[in-house]
């Protein structure tokens, strides 16, 4: 395994067992990858504000790319499929040197409703030592 595959699995590992109690991001999107809702925890990952009104047209995957490296990158091809090679993760550094953010990102259930596909996204926080993409912008 290379050193960053190494660090990150070694940071997954001891993340799981200090994430337990935080708080799931939940977004739903169509079949067009437009974010149609997101709860006050996913608002946050996402750095949108709890009050605002989504954009319309705002795409899940192009928010989470200007803030976050999509890791392992084939997971992210089939975007927004279920990944069944690997788990999907959202890596958030705010310079190379430093300690990262690890989100976890899995589709959590398929959707039909009145003809339109709705896939369920939750956003777990497995490893974050100092900051999330957000905590930048969001905190004084």
């Amino acid at each position: 395994m290379d050193k960053p595959a190494t660090l990150l699995a070694a940071q997954l590992t001891d993340g799981l067992r200090k994430a337990k109690n935080l708080p799931s991001g939940h977004v739903l999107i169509n079949a067009a990858d437009e974010i149609i809702y997101a709860n006050k925890q996913a608002r946050h990952f996402l750095g949108l504000l709890a009050e605002e009104t989504i954009p319309t047209g705002q795409k899940f995957l192009s928010l989470v790319q200007s803030a976050y490296q999509c890791y392992p990158a084939f997971a992210w091809l089939d975007w927004p499929k279920r990944s069944l090679s690997a788990p999907r993760y959202l890596i958030f550094s705010p310079t190379r040197n430093a300690s990262f953010s690890l989100l976890k990102v899995e589709i959590v259930e398929y959707l039909v409703i009145d003809g339109s596909e709705i896939w369920a996204v939750a956003l777990d926080l497995v490893e974050s030592p100092l900051e999330t993409a957000v905590t930048r912008f969001t905190h004084c």
